[in-house]
C-alpha cells in the first residue's frame, strides 16, 4: 500500500486527527474495502439515461423556502421577500402625482399563488406578486396593494415583504433599478363566503424623484371550492384493518440531524384511510404513556394531485391533529385527506411501548391501500376496479407512494408486479444511502440507514418535480415513473429528487450547488442497476471545454449544474466511492457551516485531507477559487503526481473523448 493511501486509511480511522481536524474516532471497518484510485468502468455500449426535457432545474424552489420555513405553506416560487438592507417597509404610499413618463407596456407585475386555481373556506393561501422595473429608469419605490380584502371575506395572515393595512395587502420595495425582478409575498385566509368565485384585483404603483412614473395592476381569479368527501360503496372489498399497532419511530427532526440530511423522512404511517371533511372521528387507543409520546392523526398527504383539476393539489395537508389519549378521543378535520398516524420519539427520549390504535365509524373510508408483504396483486386491482375514493397508496417497508387510483390501475392492468415496483424503490434507496456511507451492519448507530421513510407522491401538472420535507413530488404528466416499474428503475427525475433529501447542505453543499451535489445521489443510483449507466459523454466533452479556458475566466458556481457535477464525478473516479463515504461519515460529525465560504472551504479541505493530497491547483483549475485559508491548509499536504482534471468520466477514454 502507498503511504498516501495508508495516511488516508488511518485518518478515516482517526488515528490521525490532525489530518481530519475531528476527534478521534472509531468508525467500522466494513468502510474500508481495498482501497485504491480506480477508473470507471466503462458502460455497456448503447445504455444511456434519457434526460427529461420537461425538467427545468433552473434553481429548487422549495429549498428557498428553508430560509423561513413555515409549516401551514409551501411556496412554489423563488422570491426575495426583503429589500437590499434585509427590512420590510410599511410606509405609506406618497400622494399620487401626474404620470411624469410615458406609461410602459411591458408587463410589469404578474401575480400568483401557490394553491392554484381554487380556494377553499378556511385555508390560507400565499400571494407571490412578481414585479419587474420594465422601465428605463430606477424606481425608488414601487408599492404593490390588493383591494379592500373584506369584500370576499379574506383576511391577510402574514407576509414575506407584504404587510396587512387596514384591510388590504401591501407590499412596498426600494430601489429597484431597470430590470430588476422582485418577489414579495403575502399569506391570505378565507372565511365563511357565500360566492362561488373571486377576482382580486392587485395594483402596482412606482415612484421616480418623488412622483408616480409607472402603474401596472393584475388580478387573483379563484374559484370557491368544497373540501373532497366519499363514501366507499364496497367497504369489505377493502383488507386493511381498521385497528392496528404500533412501534415508536424516532422523530424526522432527529433523524434529519444525525443524518445530516437536508429534508425530513416521514416519522408518520400510513392506515389506508380516508378521513372526510368535517366529519367527527373516533379513534380508540391503547398502551400510550401518560408522561411519554403520544400518537397524533397527521391528515393530508402532502403536494398530492387533486383528482379533479390536475393543476391543483388537495387543500389540507399534513393537519396535525390532538395528541390521542389512552381511551376513545373524538377527532377533526377542517379539509379531511388521507390519514396517516405519528407515533415518534425525540433522541432525547426513551422509545415507548406500541400502542394500539382503532378507527372507528364511517368518517373513516377506506381506499386502495397496498401492504407490501401482505396484499395480493389480485387483491390490489380489486381495490383499484371498485374504489369510490379516488386516491391510491402503498405502504413499502422503504417507501410510500401515493397517488390517483385511477393512474395506478392502468399499470396494474399492463400486469406490474407491485412487490417488483416497491423493491426498485428499495435499490434506488439502498444505492443513496451507500454512497452515503449508511450501511445496517456498521455498529455505529449514527452511520445506520434510517428506518424513516420518504414518500413519492402524485403532484400537479404545470410543476417541475420538487423535493421537500418528507416527499418527492412527481408530477401528473410523468406518473410513468412512479407507477410503472421499468420506468421507475431508470427515471433519473425519481434518483434526482429522492437524492435532494440526503444532500449534506450545512457542512458542504453550498447553495450553488444545490442542483448539482444532489446528482452525486443520482449518479450513485445509475450506476446500481444492471447494466451500470453514466451521464453523456458530451457532458464530459462540455467540461473539457469548460476547463481550458484561463483560470480569470471560470467560476465553478457558474460553470452549468451539469458541467460542475463532472468534477464530483471525477473525484470519485480518481479516489473511488470511499472518498465519498469518508466525507459522508465525517460531515454527520460536523457542526453546521455557517456561510457557503465555508461550506466550500469545509469541502475542499476535508476531500484533500482524506486524500491526503493538496488539490489547491485543482480546484483553482475547476474555478472553486479558493480563498487564502483553503490554500494555506491544503498546502500542508504534498501535491499529487497527476492532473486529475484529465481523468475521463461517464466511461469516456482517456483519449479521443
Amino acid at each position: 500500500m502507498k503511504p498516501a493511501q495508508c495516511a488516508w486509511l488511518l485518518s478515516l480511522l482517526g488515528a490521525l486527527p490532525q489530518c481530519l481536524s475531528a476527534p478521534h474516532t472509531s468508525y467500522d471497518l466494513e468502510l474500508l474495502e481495498s482501497w485504491a484510485p480506480p477508473r470507471d468502468t466503462y458502460a455497456p455500449d448503447g445504455f444511456e439515461i434519457e434526460d427529461l426535457v420537461e425538467e427545468n432545474l433552473d434553481g429548487d424552489p422549495e429549498f428557498d423556502d428553508l430560509r423561513d420555513e413555515d409549516p401551514d405553506v409551501i411556496l412554489r416560487e423563488e422570491y426575495s421577500p426583503f429589500n437590499a438592507d434585509q427590512t420590510v417597509l410599511d410606509e405609506p404610499p406618497t400622494d399620487e402625482e401626474p404620470f411624469d413618463e410615458p406609461v410602459i407596456t411591458a408587463s410589469s407585475l404578474t401575480c400568483s399563488s401557490n394553491g392554484g386555481s381554487g380556494f377553499y373556506i378556511g385555508q390560507s393561501q400565499v400571494i407571490v406578486p412578481k414585479i419587474q422595473n420594465t422601465g428605463g429608469n430606477n424606481w425608488e419605490k414601487v408599492v404593490v396593494e390588493t383591494a379592500d380584502l373584506g369584500q370576499w371575506n379574506l383576511s391577510f395572515v402574514k407576509g414575506w415583504g407584504c404587510s396587512g393595512s387596514g384591510k388590504k395587502m401591501r407590499c412596498e420595495q426600494r430601489n429597484m433599478p431597470p430590470n430588476a425582478v422582485r418577489t414579495p409575498s403575502g399569506m391570505i385566509k378565507l372565511g365563511k363566503y357565500g360566492g362561488s368565485t373571486i377576482s382580486l384585483p392587485i395594483t402596482l404603483t412606482a415612484y421616480t424623484n418623488g412622483r408616480v412614473s409607472h402603474r401596472d395592476d393584475c388580478k387573483m381569479n379563484w374559484n370557491v371550492r368544497q373540501p373532497l368527501a366519499y363514501t366507499q360503496s364496497q367497504p369489505g372489498k377493502f383488507y386493511q384493518p381498521r385497528r392496528f399497532t404500533l412501534a415508536a419511530l424516532p422523530s424526522a427532526e432527529g433523524e434529519r440531524q444525525r443524518l445530516q440530511q437536508q429534508f425530513k423522512w416521514t416519522d408518520f404511517q400510513p392506515t389506508g384511510y380516508y378521513l372526510n371533511p368535517s366529519s367527527p372521528l373516533s379513534v380508540h387507543v391503547s398502551g400510550a404513556s401518560d408522561s411519554g409520546p403520544k400518537p397524533q392523526l397527521v391528515v393530508g398527504t402532502p403536494a398530492l394531485v387533486h383528482p379533479d383539476y390536475n393543476k391543483e393539489q388537495i387543500p389540507g395537508q399534513l393537519t396535525e391533529l390532538p395528541a390521542l389519549k389512552n381511551g376513545m378521543n373524538n377527532v377533526v378535520s377542517t379539509f379531511g385527506g388521507i390519514i396517516y398516524v405519528r407515533y415518534s420519539y425525540s433522541p432525547s427520549e426513551q422509545r415507548p411501548n406500541p400502542v394500539t390504535v382503532t378507527l372507528e365509524g364511517g368518517a373513516a373510508q377506506p381506499f386502495p391501500f397496498f401492504r407490501e408483504g401482505i396484499t395480493t396483486d389480485d387483491q390490489w386491482k380489486t381495490m383499484l376496479s371498485i374504489t369510490d375514493i379516488p386516491f391510491a397508496e402503498h405502504a413499502g417497508k422503504r417507501i410510500t407512494i401515493t397517488g390517483l387510483a385511477s393512474h395506478v390501475k392502468v399499470y396494474a392492468d399492463k400486469g406490474q408486479k407491485q412487490q417488483e415496483l416497491l423493491d426498485t424503490y428499495g435499490e434506488i434507496i439502498d444505492a443513496e444511502n451507500a454512497i452515503s456511507a449508511l450501511r445496517p451492519a456498521i455498529r455505529n448507530p449514527r452511520d445506520q440507514p434510517s428506518p424513516l421513510r420518504p414518500i413519492v407522491v402524485e403532484t400537479q401538472d404545470g410543476v417541475n418535480p420538487t423535493s421537500f420535507h418528507y416527499r418527492a413530488a412527481i408530477p401528473v404528466y410523468a406518473r410513468e415513473q412512479i407507477w410503472w416499474q421499468p420506468k421507475t428503475r431508470t427515471s433519473w427525475m425519481m434518483y434526482h429528487e429522492l437524492g435532494h433529501q440526503r444532500q449534506h447542505s450545512s457542512t458542504w453543499s453550498w447553495r450553488a450547488m444545490m442542483e448539482v451535489t444532489v446528482n452525486i445521489y443520482s449518479l450513485a443510483a445509475l450506476r446500481h442497476f444492471s447494466p451500470p449507466g453514466y451521464r453523456p459523454v458530451k457532458e464530459w466533452n462540455d467540461a473539457k471545454q469548460y476547463l481550458a479556458k484561463a483560470d480569470s475566466q471560470k467560476d465553478f458556481d457558474k460553470a452549468g449544474f451539469y458541467i460542475s457535477l463532472v468534477m464530483f464525478e471525477q473525484v470519485r473516479v480518481v479516489f473511488g466511492d470511499r472518498l465519498y463515504h469518508a466525507l459522508h461519515t465525517l460531515s454527520r460529525r460536523t457542526p453546521d457551516q455557517g456561510s457557503d465560504s465555508d461550506k466550500k472551504h469545509f469541502f475542499m479541505v476535508k476531500v484533500a485531507q482524506l486524500t491526503n493530497q493538496n488539490l489547491t491547483e485543482y480546484f483553482t483549475k475547476w474555478g472553486l477559487k479558493p480563498e487564502q485559508r483553503t490554500i494555506d491548509e491544503m498546502g500542508k499536504l504534498p501535491r499529487p503526481s497527476e492532473d486529475y482534471t484529465k481523468r475521463p468520466v461517464y466511461g469516456a477514454k482517456q483519449r479521443g473523448n
